[in-house]
């Protein structure tokens, strides 16, 4: 077949590719670079020349109606396609994309998207008739040929073989023919998958692309992937116009990005990326360098000095003897260079001694790297992208633009010892816009927590990953801003309220987020759901919020004076709603306990406006019911301890009113269990519980201990080993055998026939 131009397959992140592709293109000279990509974003190549952008970066190509659908189309420093269309421009060539638009392929996706959802019922009838097939051999080629060449050829993974095969090839002509004989093989084993619809249209796309700008094959050159090279022919008909009329097309918005090492290496495969950006990055520049030999040398040194960081000293000699011995292993394979595993388990056995563990951190740093790369100011980005990065730089974190998690601690309050007043609340407003991107789910910064409620010190993780980017583009369909979008956001979260405790989430995040307009609308909102709330948990939210930003709200200048009267009416529904609510069953109680612990927290604040005789007397009325959940009549007598609202004579009469013979053992235990939540130490001084817990125990037949287990696992699963040896000391007293026979007893560890008894007496019972 006549090929219509120099054809240059490629392995998408292959630094061999790119190595070579230089190489072909100094020798031909052409006056055209063709690249397999989408050919609307064409536009982009200028500022893909800029001098000032930086890989890994990314075209990035999203829909501009919701759902939102977007294509990724990465760029490293090594990749062939970077190396051609740079070569390109700095030589004065034409160079142009020549793939499907990618406003085609969105729309592909989207009625591929449609078809499987009408297939999937199908696929389940079918799957029911016939059942689930084990797939033979020849089926699992053909579904995934990369891994079965790897295991014919007797490697463990497909990457290994190909970098074996390709990337340590030193003669261009050589690697030309290999790579162009491997598509050619790909494509006969992988006629007939669920791609070939797609490619057949992409390669008639190509055809007609090339045939349109080339004059001359021998004055062009089309870098694309291994798998089309074979069929860009003239043999083979290009599409026509009028079928290129027909293609489907979406309304897109094209951008670049920064991209990273990280998010590359999560996209290995054929097609995609690489499993080790940073290694292969070092392979391209030794190799580009003329020195190839030296990649294993560099590779252990970097490892070392990475554990040597850690505090992981390891000498010059067992680096030397990692290099020796990773020769060895490729001498071993018939290569006559290292391969990655290679190096690796030299690296294992030396560096590691033997364990791979210690290594862990090392080879991530080392193999995958954290690069991020850079984009000019302004270059073809959205509003919104252009306002993140305008504060990244303002509010000084740059450096945290790494695809790797860093810490950062915030002090809100001001600084009086800057110069500036952006500086004195310079670490508030990193805190605000934080809280901002958080609202708009970008997800660079995740809150660890707040030193203490209701403090001015805040702790963050951050984190730059690409979808943060591609985050921000889909935003700009929104707005133009952070704030803008953040505001938005919580807008519509607001519509979306149905209680108070949604409301008074959405009234926090607009404080935290500095946003007035959004926060007068949550206060609003909030006050109209207070009216109606009817759920005891919704409300204790409310009031657990309300309360947070009256003692927190100084901080970012939110004035309390509205939110009391809420919060007061917040209070008293609650303590109206707590009787009825602890009419449930087990698996609510915990969920009621939650709501009773927010109350209780609000009710002794200090607020003018908050009576804590009200929710006592609520507690009181569960404290002293018979007819609400045990556990939470229990855990409403432990709260009303804990405030000294019992006298001695009442909690010794309740005691032995719960834990008397005659009640339900899971009543009485229940109770127990609820009662012991909190403030154990002051329990630990009432013999009188103790001695009534035994009492009740002791007579219960082996049925009733069983069905009492569950509980009492329960409750002392909260308690510490010392907690436990106290209960052990008290109950001792009251045993036959004394506190030395029970202390054996507890402490003695169990063997596997008494542990396989035991487990046959409790069958039935869920204790875990």
């Amino acid at each position: 077949m006549g090929a219509l131009a120099h054809i240059f397959g490629v392995r998408h992140f292959s630094p061999a590719a790119g190595i070579h592709l230089r190489r072909t293109l100094e020798e031909l000279r052409p006056d055209v670079v063709l690249i397999e990509g989408p050919s609307d974003a064409t536009e982009q190549l200028k500022h893909l020349a800029d001098k000032r952008t930086i890989p890994p970066v990314a075209l990035l190509a999203f829909t501009k109606v919701r759902p939102v659908r977007s294509l990724v189309y990465p760029f490293s420093n090594y990749c062939a396609e970077w190396i051609g269309l740079r070569w390109a421009l700095e030589n004065g060539k034409k160079v142009q994309f020549i793939d499907l638009p990618a406003g085609t392929f969105l729309a592909l996706k989207r009625e591929e998207g449609e078809r499987a959802k009408e297939g999937e019922s199908e696929r389940e009838n079918d799957e029911a008739k016939t059942g689930n097939q084990p797939k033979d051999d020849s089926q699992r080629y053909l579904d995934d040929p990369y891994e079965e060449i790897a295991k014919i050829a007797g490697e463990q993974d497909h990457n290994t073989w190909w970098e074996r095969q390709f990337e340590h090839t030193r003669e261009s002509a050589a690697y030309r023919d290999a790579i162009f004989e491997f598509g050619r093989g790909l494509r006969e084993v992988r006629q007939g998958d669920r791609m070939e619809p797609e490619n057949l249209l992409r390669e008639a796309y190509m055809r007609r692309e090339i045939r349109a700008v080339v004059k001359d094959p021998k004055k062009a050159v089309v870098v694309c992937g291994a798998f089309h090279a074979p069929v860009l022919t003239d043999e083979l008909p290009p599409m026509s116009d009028a079928d290129a009329r027909k293609l489907p097309s979406a309304d897109i918005i094209l951008t670049l990005m920064p991209y990273s090492y990280p998010r590359l290496s999560s996209q290995s495969g054929y097609g995609a990326g690489n499993h080790a950006p940073a290694y292969f990055e070092a392979l391209f520049e030794e190799t580009e360098a003329g020195r190839p030999d030296r990649l294993r040398s560099r590779y252990f040194a970097m490892l070392a000095g990475h554990l040597r960081k850690g505090g992981l000293i390891r000498s010059s000699a067992e680096v030397i003897e990692a290099v020796r011995l990773a020769e060895g292993l490729a001498t071993l394979n018939d290569s006559h260079a290292p391969a990655l595993r290679d190096l690796r388990d030299a690296a294992v056995t030396l560096l590691g001694q033997g364990e791979r563990a210690p290594l862990e951190r090392a080879f991530s740093e080392v193999e995958i790297g954290t690069a991020v790369g850079r984009l000019p100011p302004g270059v073809s980005r959205t509003a919104l992208q252009d306002d993140f990065h305008q504060l990244v730089k303002t509010l000084k974190l740059d450096k945290f633009i790494e695809d790797k998690d860093q810490p950062l601690e915030l002090d809100l309050r001001e600084n009086r010892h800057a110069k500036t007043k952006e500086g004195a609340f310079l670490d508030r407003s990193r805190s605000t816009f934080l809280h901002r991107l958080n609202v708009v789910e970008v997800g660079f910064g995740a809150t660890l927590s707040r030193q203490q409620a209701g403090t001015a010190k805040e702790k963050w993780n951050l984190r730059w990953k690409p979808e943060c980017e591609m985050r921000l583009a889909e935003n700009s369909l929104l707005a133009d801003s952070i704030e803008m979008g953040a505001a938005l956001a919580l807008s519509n979260r607001l519509a979306e309220s149905k209680d108070v405790g949604e409301a008074t989430s959405v009234l926090m995040r607009a404080a935290d987020g500095e946003l007035a307009d959004a926060l007068a609308k949550a206060l609003i909102r909030v006050q109209e759901l207070t009216v109606d709330e009817g759920g005891l948990g919704p409300a204790s939210i409310g009031i657990a919020n309300l309360v947070e930003l009256i003692r927190y709200g100084n901080v970012r200048d939110v004035d309390p004076a509205p939110l009391r009267p809420i919060l007061s009416q917040l209070y008293l529904r609650a303590t109206l709603l707590l009787f009825g609510a602890c009419a449930c069953d087990d698996d609510a109680a915990k969920v009621v306990r939650d709501a009773m612990d927010r109350v209780q927290d609000a009710a002794f604040i200090g607020e003018e406006d908050i009576d804590p005789s009200t929710w006592v007397d609520a507690l009181r009325d569960v404290s002293s019911s018979d007819d609400r959940n045990p556990f939470l009549s229990g855990y409403a007598t432990a709260l009303l301890i804990e405030r000294g609202k019992l006298g001695d004579d009442e909690i010794d009469g309740e005691v032995s009113r719960r834990l008397s013979p005659g009640t339900e053992p899971s009543v009485g235990v229940g109770w127990f269990e609820g009662l012991v939540q909190r403030n154990r130490a002051a329990l630990f001084m009432r013999k009188q519980l103790w001695s009534s817990l035994e009492q009740f125990v002791d007579p219960l037949t082996d049925e009733e201990f069983k069905a009492s287990l569950l509980y009492l696992r329960r409750a002392f699963s909260t308690f510490s080993q010392a907690e436990v040896r106290r209960v052990v000391g008290l109950l001792g007293e009251f045993w036959k055998g004394g506190v030395g026979e029970l202390a054996r007893e507890v402490e003695t560890k169990l063997d596997e026939d008494e542990i396989k008894k035991v487990t046959g007496d409790l069958e039935g019972l869920d204790l875990v």
